[in-house]
C-alpha cells in the first residue's frame, strides 16, 4: 500500500521548462523526528494550484532539497518516503507562496508522540507504553504478506495466593498491504515477538517498545525447508503418551561473519546459535563463523563467549543467500572470586543453605549466578549436569534426562505444567539469586512433582 501525499496527476505540458521564467527557487531540508536524523532519498514534489506545473526533487544524505525556475504564485508542497508508508501516515501538502528569489521551507516526518497519538486514539496512552508499527513481507520476494504479529511478554498479577507471573500475548492482524500498528506495549517489559502469514513464518525475536514512543520493526516471514522434531522421553511418566518438545524449523540461509571484542580483536570459541533450529557453531581463533541450513526471514541470533555478556541481534535471512554479520562484543565482564556471607540470614536462605549442605540437588547460590552474567533465566543452566536446553518454540525449554520436562517452583510456589518451556518468562534474570535441581529420586518433599525431576528458583529471596 503505497500512501501517496500529492494525488496529483502529473500532466504534460506543452510549455517548454525553458520558457518559463527563472524567477524564483525553494529550498529546505527533510528531517525524520521519530529517528531524529535528516531523511534522505526523499521524494519532494511541488505543484501549482492549476496541476499545470509539477516539479519534483529527490533529498541529499543531509535531507536538503531545491527546486529551481519557479513563477512565483500559490503552491502545494508535500513529500513521499517510504518511512512515511511504514509509519501508516498520510500527511496532507501544506500550502506554499512562492516570492521572487529563494525561499526555505522545512518538511518533516512527525515526531514519535505525534505518530503515537494519531495511530493510537482508541487506545488508552501512558507514558509506560509504546507502539510497534511495521510490516509483514516475504523474506524471498519482499512482497507483503498478510498475516499476524503477535507479542508476548510476562506481567505480575496480585490475587489472594500471593504474587503470581501471567504470560501475556496481544495478536494483531496485518491489513491488506501487509501493515499493522500494535499499540499499549509495555516499555518496563522484555517483550518478544514472532509473525505468521499462513504456513509462513518468522523467528522469535527481542523488541523494546521506548516509553511514550514507537519501533518500526518488520518481519520477514518464509516456510520451513523442513523441521526436526523432538519428543519427551515417555519413559519418565510410564503411560503417557509421548509430546512434543519442540518443532526445529531448518532452510537453505546461511549466516557467516567475525565476532570481535571492544578493542577490535577476534574472538575465539565463541558459541554463536539461532534459536528455534538447533542450529550452533563456535568461532575459529580468527573469530570467524559460518551457520547453514537456518530458515529464512527475521530470526535471533545469539553469540555467548566467558569473560563477555552475552548477547542477541536480530537478523533477515534470505533463502540460498549467505547474509554477513559481524559482531562486537563490547560488554566484558569481571568474573568474581568466590566470597562468604556472614549473618542470620532470612527462613528463605537458611533452608536452601540446610538442603544445599544435605547435597541431594544441584545449587547455584548467588555468587555462582552472579559469575554466570544472564540475560535469560534459561542461560543458568547451559553448563548445569543433568540439564540441557532444548528449543522451544523461538526460545529454550529446561529439560532434563530423557527428554523429562521437570516440575517447576518459583520461590515456593508450585508452577503450572508448563513452567518448563516458559522458564525466560517467568522472572527476569537479574532478580534470580537462587536455583536448586533435583531428580525424581533424589527431591525433597516440599518440591514433589512429576516423574521426571524438579527445579527450584528463588528470585530476590536470598541475600546475594
Amino acid at each position: 500500500m503505497l500512501r501517496r501525499l500529492l494525488r496529483v496527476a502529473i500532466a504534460t505540458s506543452c510549455i517548454p521548462l525553458a520558457s518559463l521564467a527563472a524567477q524564483s527557487s525553494v529550498i529546505g531540508t527533510v528531517t525524520d523526528s521519530v529517528n531524529h536524523h535528516p531523511l534522505a532519498g526523499a521524494m519532494i514534489q511541488l505543484a501549482s494550484d492549476s496541476a499545470k506545473i509539477v516539479k519534483s526533487a529527490t533529498s541529499d544524505s543531509l535531507g536538503g532539497f531545491r527546486i529551481d525556475s519557479l513563477a512565483p504564485g500559490s503552491y502545494i508542497i508535500g513529500f513521499f518516503h517510504p518511512t512515511l508508508d511504514s509509519l501508516g501516515l498520510d500527511l496532507l501538502p501544506r500550502r506554499l507562496t512562492v516570492k521572487p528569489g529563494e525561499q526555505h521551507v522545512d518538511l518533516s516526518i512527525p515526531s514519535a508522540w505525534t505518530v503515537v497519538t494519531q495511530l493510537c486514539r482508541g487506545t488508552p496512552m501512558k507514558d509506560s507504553t509504546g507502539l510497534l508499527l511495521g510490516h509483514v513481507r516475504d523474506a524471498d520476494t519482499q512482497l507483503p504478506r498478510t498475516g499476524t504479529v503477535t507479542v508476548f511478554w510476562m506481567e505480575l498479577v496480585i490475587g489472594e495466593g500471593g504474587v503470581k507471573r501471567n504470560r501475556q500475548q496481544i495478536p494483531i492482524k496485518t491489513d491488506d498491504a501487509g501493515w499493522f500498528a500494535l499499540c499499549g506495549l509495555p516499555s518496563d517489559a522484555e517483550l518478544t515477538a514472532s509473525a505468521q502469514a499462513g504456513e509462513q513464518e518468522s523467528g522469535t525475536v527481542p523488541i523494546h517498545v521506548p516509553a511514550g514512543g514507537l519501533l518500526m520493526r518488520d518481519f520477514q516471514v518464509s516456510r520451513a525447508d523442513s523441521t526436526i522434531t523432538v519428543y519427551e522421553d515417555s519413559a519418565s511418566t510410564p503411560g503417557a503418551a509421548r509430546q512434543v518438545i519442540a518443532t526445529l524449523r531448518r532452510g537453505s540461509a546461511r549466516l557467516s561473519g567475525v565476532v570481535r571484542n571492544d578493542k577490535g580483536k577476534p574472538v575465539a570459541n565463541a558459541e554463536v546459535s539461532v534459536p528455534g533450529t538447533g542450529v550452533d557453531g563456535r568461532t575459529l581463533q580468527s573469530g570467524e563463523y559460518a551457520l547453514a541450513g537456518l530458515p529464512a526471514g527475521t530470526q535471533t541470533v545469539e553469540v555467548r563467549v566467558i569473560g563477555f555478556e552475552p548477547k542477541r541481534f536480530s537478523v533477515d535471512l534470505t533463502r540460498n543467500h549467505l547474509t554477513t554479520l559481524d559482531i562486537v562484543l563490547d560488554r566484558p565482564v569481571q568474573t568474581l572470586d568466590a566470597v562468604q556471607i556472614f549473618g542470620k540470614g532470612n527462613a528463605a536462605y537458611a533452608e536452601f543453605e540446610r538442603r544445599r549442605r544435605q547435597g541431594w540437588g544441584r545449587f547455584l547460590t548467588p555468587v555462582d549466578i552472579e559469575k554466570r552474567h544472564p540475560i535469560q533465566v534459561t542461560d543458568l543452566f547451559r553448563t548445569m549436569p543433568g540439564v540441557r536446553l532444548a528449543p522451544w518454540r523461538g526460545a529454550y525449554a529446561v529439560v532434563m534426562r530423557g527428554n523429562c520436562r521437570p516440575t517447576v517452583y518459583l520461590n515456593g510456589m508450585r508452577m503450572d505444567d508448563n513452567a518448563a518451556t516458559e522458564l525466560d518468562q517467568l522472572a527476569n534474570a537479574n532478580e534470580i539469586t537462587g536455583v536448586e535441581v533435583y531428580t525424581a529420586a533424589g527431591r525433597p518433599m516440599e518440591f514433589w512433582g512429576n516423574g521426571c525431576g524438579s527445579v527450584v528458583i528463588w528470585a530476590g529471596m536470598l541475600p546475594r
